[in-house]
């Protein structure tokens, strides 16, 4: 088996979840991540993110920031102190250059901010690049 072989075989095997309130992107979303290989989940609002995150395991979770219910910080923040979830943590947001990172990555090791609009396939690239690395948890509060 080749190398690209077996990260395939990984990838194949991770699950995402996204966090998108806006039906149409979060399809777009699942679309283009599941034809990179993924197995994809989505969550409509911030209690349904965190309710699938607390019943099923995912590899990785992509958010919203602004979401109905709870927002992106409050999906991370159970994410990281009441599930303990060590994944990586990609967040999306049209207030992208509003949101404090830095801040965000001190509490929450968030491992992007995306600004929308982005690229998909940038997106899918920097999910795969996520899945295939070790993630570094030192700077997450606890």
């Amino acid at each position: 088996m080749t190398l690209d072989e077996s990260i395939q075989i990984k990838l194949g095997a991770s699950r995402v979840l996204v966090a998108e309130d806006n039906l149409v992107l979060g399809e777009l979303l699942r679309f283009n991540l599941e034809r990179a290989g993924l197995r994809v989940a989505v969550a409509i609002n911030g209690r349904d993110a965190i309710e699938q995150l607390r019943l099923e395991p995912f590899d990785l979770l992509v958010t919203d920031y602004e979401m109905p219910i709870f927002n992106g910080e409050q999906i991370c923040d159970a994410a990281r102190r009441e599930l303990n979830l060590r994944i990586p943590i990609v967040m999306c947001s049209a207030k992208g250059l509003e949101l404090d990172f830095r801040k965000l990555n001190e509490r929450y090791s968030i491992a992007k901010l995306l600004q929308k609009p982005f690229s998909m396939s940038e997106l899918t690239y920097l999910v795969k690049t996520l899945l295939r690395e070790p993630v570094h948890f030192e700077n997450l509060c606890t």
